[in-house]
């Protein structure tokens, strides 16, 4: 019986036109005949949205079956129902009954039923019993909704779940993960991106694969494309005495940039140079003012001034727009009108803690084991601040968070080295240009 489905199965993606790769294939055969709940970690770039929709219209190519495809949000579920669309519905309105793209429906005449449904919707996610469900991007989503809203669907009909995501650290899908290492009803895999031979012919010596390791922090890189579930707890970022430290003095030849932290009255101040080697941007930590108390702006603009550097730019926290204390000025407009002009990123990326300390690692240490940001030995406070600078350490059965310690000390001097980082290396591009105004 088994052999029999699974050559119907080929024969079907066959006359669908799919071929799968390496790692879809895991997916669409799998090793426990027992297994009703299937975890798929898999990498970017990997195909998931395409081997979701693929396993979809096999389902629906079987008489009387309840299929919802769910996603983060109606987008997100939207992705999986246009290529069912494209496969089952366009040229074949013969065995349709109903189709609404705006419903996100496909009722099939032999009793069939496909729905794409949001997980930020949970009040559609109640209904009659399924025979398949797939959860898209399903770590993003809270697990809530599997526990009290998608799971019970699957009860009457005894159906099938499949969880296909990227890792987001080690939550609750990293648990459903490991009952397939233990569970006959549950089967799991990983699949990093270079699994998919059709996008990577290379493999991991895939140029784009090798460029991303070169611009990741190694454990996001071994997330996003290796698939691995990797930890958020301990030091934030991976700096080293021995490495980072040396002697790098002021170079007059070179455009010096200045960040601030205000960090209430105990601000943290940093002066960096930018060079190249070998084509590729080294910044050199230069100088430091540091867990220095009760600095109020107005002093701190006068020490800014009394550097004898050549600073094209000053970077600064946003916060600092906001108006405080009798004056009603905030930090960044005293020290305009002390003729500094702080420049500020506000959009959404850039006001991420997470993801702004995930760029600063890269340059800290990329993927590749690589360096770019050498910190110059007299710099003593800012290395106590690196290597202090740490996560919380997680309460039993919970997830970890992705965000630091604020102890109001260490925290002050590692803000600063994110905005430094945000502003000169935007987030979404890594593209880098001298400014001198």
């Amino acid at each position: 019986m088994e052999k029999s489905l699974t050559e119907y199965k080929e024969k079907w993606f066959d006359f669908m036109g799919y071929t799968p790769h390496f790692g879809q294939s895991k997916l669409h055969f799998p090793k426990k005949s027992t297994a009703r709940f299937f975890v798929m970690v898999c990498g970017r770039r990997f195909g998931k949205t395409t081997a979701s929709a693929m396993e979809a219209t096999y389902y629906a190519s079987q008489p009387n079956r309840r299929i919802w495809l769910v996603g983060l949000s109606y987008d997100k579920a939207d992705l999986m129902f246009r290529e069912v669309w494209q496969k089952m519905v366009i040229g074949r309105s013969n065995d349709i009954i109903r189709a609404s793209e705006k419903e996100r429906v496909i009722k099939f005449k032999w009793g069939t039923t496909i729905e794409a449904k949001s997980a930020d919707n949970p009040d559609s996610l109640v209904g009659e019993g399924l025979d398949l469900l797939i959860i898209d991007e399903a770590a993003k989503v809270k697990r809530k909704v599997w526990d009290m809203y998608l799971s019970p669907t699957l009860s009457d009909r005894k159906g099938k779940a499949i969880f296909i995501t990227t890792p987001e650290g080690f939550n609750w899908v990293y648990d459903l993960y490991l009952l397939g290492k233990e569970d006959d009803l549950w089967e799991s895999h990983q699949a990093p991106s270079w699994d998919n031979h059709f996008a990577f012919p290379e493999g991991k010596k895939d140029q784009f694969l090798l460029e991303r390791k070169r611009n990741m922090a190694k454990e996001v890189y071994e997330q996003e494309y290796g698939a691995k579930f990797t930890s958020f707890a301990g030091r934030v970022y991976p700096f080293e005495r021995d490495l980072d430290v040396g002697n790098y003095p002021y170079n007059p030849n070179l455009p010096t940039f200045c960040s601030v932290d205000f960090g209430y009255r105990m601000p943290a101040v940093g002066w960096f140079q930018i060079h190249r080697v070998g084509g590729i941007w080294h910044i050199n930590m230069i100088d430091e003012l540091i867990h220095k108390t009760n600095v109020k702006t107005d002093t701190l603009a006068e020490i800014l001034l009394s550097k004898k550097y050549n600073v094209v730019r000053y970077y600064g926290d946003p916060a600092g727009m906001q108006a405080q204390g009798q004056s009603g000025l905030g930090d960044i407009e005293i020290l305009r009108r002390k003729g500094i002009q702080v420049h500020t990123k506000r959009d959404k990326v850039s006001r991420s803690i997470a993801s702004g300390i995930s760029h600063v690692r890269g340059f800290v240490e990329n993927a590749a084991g690589e360096r770019f940001f050498h910190i110059n030995e007299k710099c003593t406070q800012i290395m106590k601040d690196l290597e202090n600078y740490r996560y919380p350490e997680p309460k039993e059965g919970a997830d970890l968070k992705p965000e630091p310690v604020k102890d109001g000390y260490h925290d002050h001097g590692c803000d600063m080295i994110r905005y430094f980082f945000i502003n000169q290396f935007p987030i979404k591009n890594r593209e880098f240009k001298v400014r001198t105004r």
